[in-house]
């Protein structure tokens, strides 16, 4: 999907029509929207992003209120729209959506083609094919507020990602061949008439009954979390904006990504002490007894040596020729031989000399575990408790800063306190009951796979239905291949992925940093140069998190330098950014722009003249192919008060003017 054409009328802070027109997929392929009200750049980040999802971005306040205020005083009945016409697999479409001044708003959308445009059914599903909810947030950012993405592998985070590279279509392919096989098995049921197929057959299908349910009520979860989280995300701005809250906010939002970070530690350094205690207890328990039986097998070994200056191939050689080496006859069944025979009786052959040095080793490898083992573990429980210590820290920092927030005398600090506070709690509640519904998800699966194999089992045995058993096999044989696919091409993603990221890093950053992506949970670290995490609330980790965003929407762009053929379609959208250098140190802010324009087919960047310096400039100018200015108007005479401006190719262009008709917004190209 690109962007070629925005058209906005009577939206907030926009009184009557106003137009841009995105630079096209090509070298220069950035739109800059320059702009020194704040509350102009989010009015239209949120006019870009409720058109195409009808949803707005957590920073708009009573979005209700679309229309814009004049409009709206001086036409009660006034209407407000956003109108969008983009591409999408070399189709034209064009998107509108309408406030009415009297209440309620309509969504249409149309192709665009020689004989006209066509209206097409169920606009806002065929929106979400293209942009699926959810996914909006990594297309259409707040720059502003990078420090509150997460890269911390949740199940939210996870899911979004695998929709972005496509896998989530695969995952609902999956899903129907289940279906499928369940189906046939039933139909194997009935051609065979047999009680105990029957009876697996019951179980599976009762808990494929429950499963769409759970699964269903995990994602209702996972809506309902994303809500209150982006109304935590809300009010903290909120709170943010006052003077006196501000420090106080900003210094817990680190601690709890510090506590959640430290928590996830935890919990991975418990795995690897159950881990460790699992593999070395064997070796623990058996060492007291090891040190007595190597002693033994020293003398077993010795005494069972053949004397000098006989060997076991001399003697095998003189039974064998039945003569001796001073050339007298040995007979068979003679004294000589019996004498002879008496000598291996006893005698280490290469065989058990083998079997002696490999419990030899085997001993060896018991009790250099053994030494080990008291300082590895120790080693765990000092992490264990140096992790618990400093969580405990954190809680208490929390405390402070918590009651340091309720001694502040100002009801309207108070009131959101109260409301991030509840807001907090259902939060906490919702995850609890989405981390039980998971439990309960995994359990059936296990439990439907332990069923499957029995009815595999019971199949074969009974050896009726061939014809349904071959269907049956085939649907397994296909679905086990788009598994293993699957996996493969996850895995290589994931890989690609950490490849570009550290590929970015690398040439970006000034210390020896580098990047980690969990395969299980996708969760992203930032390491220095000797293997230890970096905090996600540095600079280089301002940095990672825009590398990380530009590097997925490249991956499924395909913009990397390694191409991928994705097993489904993933998801192509334009970035869209706003101030996303503000939130950067001055050193980085070069680095991200150049990055930015080259790994995005479509960029579109809302800038302030702080973030407009040499080295951006520098580094977006190549590849800007569409500019405007958003100027500010005021109603009134000017006064004492200030004209801002910034230079632009050499130009001084004024961001505010006055004694307008009304207070409003417009968008001027450059």
């Amino acid at each position: 999907m690109f962007l070629q054409r925005l058209r906005i009328c009577n939206f907030r802070g926009f009184y009557g029509e106003q137009v841009v027109e995105f630079a096209p997929v090509s070298d220069r392929c950035v739109t800059i929207i320059h702009g020194e009200n704040g509350a102009g750049k989010t009015n239209l980040l949120n006019a870009l992003f409720w058109c195409l999802t009808g949803s707005f971005t957590p920073r708009l306040s009573n979005p209700e209120m679309l229309i814009n205020k004049a409009a709206r005083d001086e036409y009660r009945e006034s209407d407000c729209f956003v109108e969008m016409t983009f591409s999408h697999e070399a189709r034209q479409y064009l998107v509108r959506r309408t406030v009415a001044g009297g209440g309620g708003s309509n969504l249409e959308l149309y192709t665009v083609g020689d004989g006209g445009p066509t209206a097409v059914s169920r606009p806002q599903l065929f929106i979400e094919r293209i942009i699926p909810k959810g996914l909006s947030r990594w297309f259409f950012f707040d720059a502003e507020a990078i420090g509150e993405l997460e890269l911390s592998g949740s199940d939210q985070f996870r899911r979004e990602l695998r929709r972005v590279l496509g896998f989530e279509l695969v995952d609902s392919l999956v899903e129907d061949l289940e279906r499928c096989l369940s189906k046939k098995q039933r139909n194997l049921v009935s051609t065979v008439n047999s009680r105990e197929l029957d009876e697996i057959q019951s179980s599976i299908e009762n808990i494929e009954h429950v499963l769409p349910s759970q699964r269903a009520k995990v994602g209702e979860l996972d809506a309902v979390l994303q809500k209150v989280d982006a109304e935590v995300v809300r009010i903290e701005a909120q709170l943010r904006e006052l003077p006196k809250s501000r420090p106080l906010q900003d210094q817990r939002a680190r601690l709890e990504a510090r506590r959640k970070n430290r928590i996830s530690t935890r919990k991975e350094i418990r795995e690897q002490i159950a881990r460790f205690l699992g593999e070395s207890a064997p070796a623990v328990l058996l060492a007291p007894f090891a040190s007595p039986f190597e002693d033994q097998l020293h003398i077993k070994e010795n005494t069972g040596r053949l004397p000098a200056p006989y060997s076991e191939q001399l003697v095998e050689d003189i039974l064998r020729e039945g003569m001796c080496v001073c050339g007298r006859a040995v007979a068979h069944d003679s004294c000589e031989e019996t004498k002879i025979r008496n000598l291996l009786r006893n005698a280490s052959t290469a065989s058990f000399n083998n079997r002696v040095r490999n419990i030899q080793y085997l001993l060896k490898d018991i009790q250099a575990t053994r030494e080990s083992y008291g300082t590895s573990l120790d080693t765990l429980q000092r992490r264990l408790v140096e992790t618990d210590t400093e969580i405990a820290e954190i809680d208490e920092e929390l405390k402070e800063i918590k009651q340091q927030l309720e001694q502040i005398d100002e009801e309207v600090i108070r009131q959101l306190e109260n409301e991030r506070n509840i807001f907090h709690n259902k939060a906490r509640d919702l995850i609890s009951q989405h981390g039980v519904l998971k439990n309960q998800i995994a359990s059936n699966e296990t439990r439907i796979k332990e069923f499957r194999l029995r009815y595999d089992s019971a199949a074969k045995r009974i050896g009726h239905g061939d014809a349904v058993r071959k269907e049956i096999d085939k649907i397994k044989r296909l679905s086990d291949y788009i598994e293993k696919t699957l996996k493969r091409q996850e895995s290589r993603a994931l890989n690609l992925l950490q490849v570009e990221l550290n590929r970015i890093l690398s040439r970006y950053l000034t210390k020896h940093y580098s990047a980690r992506i969990s395969p299980k949970t996708y969760e992203v670290e930032m390491l220095d140069a000797q293997g230890r995490q970096v905090g996600r609330s540095t600079g280089e980790g301002q940095v990672l998190k825009f590398a990380f965003i530009t590097t997925v929407v490249a991956l499924a762009g395909r913009k990397t330098q390694e191409k991928i053929d994705f097993l489904a379609e993933p998801t192509v959208a334009p970035l869209v950014l706003d101030a996303p250098f503000s939130a950067l140190d001055s050193e980085y802010q070069s680095s991200v722009a150049e990055n930015l324009a080259s790994q995005s087919s479509q960029l579109v960047l809302l800038l302030s003249s702080a973030a407009w310096g040499d080295s951006v400039a520098k580094a977006l100018d190549p590849h800007i192919g569409r500019r405007y200015v958003l100027i500010s108007r005021q109603a009134g005479p000017r006064g004492s008060k200030p004209i801002k401006s910034m230079q632009i190719n050499g130009n001084t262009i004024a961001l505010n003017e006055y004694e307008s008709d009304r207070d409003e917004s417009v968008i001027v190209e450059l």
